[in-house]
């Protein structure tokens, strides 16, 4: 599944039934009575929240950001709990690289992404990150896939420690602020002071006069395997940060910088290469956390009222549509799959709000697949035309987040093969792992007017 929910990135290529079975809304309004009809909103559809709980983490595509969850979210009353640190390797700034002076301290830059989900309000919680190298006997492999649940062993004793946060009791006080690096303004960052052990071992190493670990990347990698960081707490934090890794400069990319004196105080970086080490993002979710959703995620019942979900990994909405081989075997026009927010007094919405877009696949067995209107897999013009961007709408003088999916090549081929059942999984989008939380009304609530629906336009032509 986590490959098909990252298919705006993925070359996953499903065959589709011909273009000429589908007639785009600029061809044929909707609105042309005249020559268009709609399905009243009568079909039987079943929804239920699940788990999606295996998600690649270690993806990189050239050319795409990556970015990577760290902190903890302790008290979400309707997403449970959440906390994240993430794993990488650094590359020398050269092959045969020796430090110009010793260096006098050394700090590992954290990019900041510009997204905090959670708490930011002025009731944020500062949270103590701690960053450690890998161990000796294990490693990163670039060959390797790591998925949101994997695990390398690292050593117990922290080689840095910072404090993050968005009030100003913090080591870095506003996390989005900009950092001032040798009398510059630096993109916002954060920046965890490293151990004068750990600057002793990358000098001494670089020192030699002969068969050093510099001298070649794999050489490198067996002697620096890489670091994890992580809070240092995952039983209380409000909020999840996001850092960049792989940016082009050295305040928009992970690395560490080494400072030296050499007549004027300079910096070197060792940095995240993707070409040539991994990286991967280490998430646990407890969803037991929030009854709401430990209720409906063991819910026997077929259809549930409403559901709850995030980006993977964590909570997802199945949405199952029998009889649907019993629709027209006309042309559709568009086939719009309707979600919105479901409102529950103190749901704490305002801060632990909905995903910008929601992304269907279709499951098959247990795989998910890419939904037919998704592609090209290498364009992104079908997600324009797929839509699910996150919208407010105002409903009886409340405003409630909606998500509206065009599938009209999904549903339109699910009637020509005669399948049974229709069975789509919806979740957030996946460029921000962990993030978000929406609350939804499913099929079978009783206020019509969030529930789920699915509106089907064909062509009477």
């Amino acid at each position: 599944m986590a490959a098909a929910f990252a298919a705006c990135f993925l070359a996953i290529v499903c065959s589709g039934c011909k273009e000429d079975t589908i007639l785009g809304a600029n061809v044929v309004p909707v609105d042309d009575t005249a020559n268009t009809f709609v399905v009243g909103d009568t079909l039987t559809i079943l929804t239920k929240t699940v788990l999606s709980n295996k998600y690649v983490t270690s993806t990189s595509i050239s050319g795409l950001p990556i970015y990577h969850a760290l902190g903890t979210v302790a008290n979400d009353p309707y997403g449970g709990k959440t906390h994240a640190g993430f794993y990488f390797s650094v590359v020398p700034p050269s092959l045969g690289y020796s430090f110009p002076a010793r260096p006098d301290s050394a700090f590992l830059v954290l990019p900041y992404a510009g997204l905090s989900w959670g708490d930011t309000t002025l009731t944020n919680l500062d949270q103590l990150i701690n960053v450690y190298e890998i161990a000796d006997n294990d490693s990163l492999s670039l060959d390797s896939t790591y998925y949101n649940y994997s695990s390398t062993a690292y050593n117990s004793q922290p080689i840095g420690t910072a404090t993050i946060g968005f009030n100003s009791s913090s080591q870095h006080g506003a996390i989005k602020d900009s950092v001032n690096v040798l009398g510059t303004l630096r993109n916002p960052h954060v920046r965890v002071r490293l151990s004068q052990a750990f600057i002793d071992k990358m000098y001494n190493e670089a020192s030699k006069t002969s068969g050093s670990a510099y001298d070649a990347y794999a050489d490198f990698a067996r002697f620096l395997h890489g670091f994890y960081v992580a809070p240092a707490d995952t039983n209380s934090g409000n909020s999840l940060y996001y850092f960049l890794l792989n940016g082009g400069t050295d305040f928009n990319r992970a690395n560490i910088q080494f400072f030296y004196t050499k007549d004027t105080v300079n910096y070197v970086s060792f940095y995240y290469d993707q070409t040539r080490v991994a990286h991967y993002n280490h998430i646990v979710r407890n969803p037991s956390v929030s009854p709401t959703l430990d209720n409906l995620l063991h819910s026997t019942t077929t259809s549930d009222s409403i559901f709850i979900l995030q980006n993977e990994p964590g909570a997802a909405l199945d949405v199952k549509i029998p009889f649907i081989k019993n629709l027209p075997k006309q042309p559709i026009i568009r086939a719009e799959l309707i979600l919105t927010q479901y409102k529950i007094p103190g749901d704490e919405s305002e801060k632990y709000y909905g995903p910008a877009r929601l992304y269907p696949v279709r499951m098959q067995g247990d795989s998910a697949v890419s939904v037919q209107d998704r592609s090209p897999i290498t364009s992104t013009e079908p997600l324009i035309f797929m839509d699910g961007l996150r919208k407010d709408v105002t409903i009886n003088g409340a405003t409630y987040s909606q998500y509206t999916i065009n599938i009209p090549r999904e549903v339109q081929r699910a009637i020509i093969e005669q399948r049974d059942t229709l069975h789509l999984r919806i979740g957030g989008a996946a460029t921000f792992p962990a993030a978000y939380r929406l609350i939804g009304g499913g099929r079978n609530l009783s206020n019509s007017d969030v529930k789920l629906k699915l509106r089907i336009f064909y062509s009477k032509i």
